[in-house]
């Protein structure tokens, strides 16, 4: 039922996405920013000393026709290199390979480095009409494969561009690699991978869920063009 009501929502969305997008004129440009709540001061002993960080954040925009990230649905090989290493390289080689290609996407973005705890990070991205989507994830360092996200948000709404959209983040499990403990083995083998791969799901529906389902995290999205 759950995945019936998601996929409804999400054709739902869709349909209103193609409407806008007949009303629509022109581009802009977006400034997203995700700030790292993951410290010792918010939560103590939940998690290592040192706090956790985001690793270098990548995503893109893109049209109606591409998802790089569904939840509820499984991993790609792109966002799984992501959630289990922190390196974004297969994610970006993909945008910029669509983008080349004219095959949904407008615009690539990714971070040079971390997001340290309590730090933000800020990437740009041009949207137009035919493009309006934002996806943008990063690794949740270290961790067996847990992410933060923001899926396929919409910056074109009653046929124009926002101009501000915000949120809270938490952690999503993205289901392939049964760890429990915040570490990210260097050597493959000690690996632990999940089988049958699982959907990508909020962590705290996880009993083993480490931060409890509090809010890891903070984006905020501005139009500055």
């Amino acid at each position: 039922m759950i995945h019936q009501v998601t996929a409804f929502l999400l054709s739902l969305a869709l349909f209103q996405a193609v409407a806008a997008e007949r009303r629509c004129r022109g581009k802009a440009i977006y400034k997203v920013t995700f700030r790292n709540l993951l410290t010792p001061a918010n939560f103590g002993k939940l998690i290592p000393d040192n706090g956790l960080v985001f690793s270098p954040l990548a995503g893109a925009s893109h049209s109606n026709r591409i998802s790089f990230l569904t939840i509820r649905g499984f991993a790609s090989p792109q966002v799984e290199q992501i959630a289990e290493t922190g390196q974004n390289g297969r994610f970006v080689a993909l945008a910029k390979n669509l983008r080349r290609q004219r095959r949904g996407v407008r615009s690539v973005a990714s971070a040079k480095g971390p997001t340290m705890p309590g730090k933000s990070t800020t990437l740009f991205y041009t949207v137009d009409c035919a493009h309006p989507f934002i996806t943008m994830l990063g690794m949740i360092a270290p961790s067996p494969d847990w992410i933060v996200q923001i899926n396929n948000r919409n910056m074109v709404r009653d046929g124009k561009f926002i101009t501000r959209d915000s949120g809270t983040m938490i952690a999503y499990d993205a289901g392939t690699d049964d760890g429990r403990e915040f570490t990210s083995p260097v050597d493959a083998s000690l690996d632990m991978p999940t089988e049958p791969q699982k959907n990508i799901a909020p962590l705290v529906e996880d009993e083993t869920d480490r931060f409890q389902g509090r809010i890891v995290g903070r984006f905020l999205i501005q139009k500055i063009k």
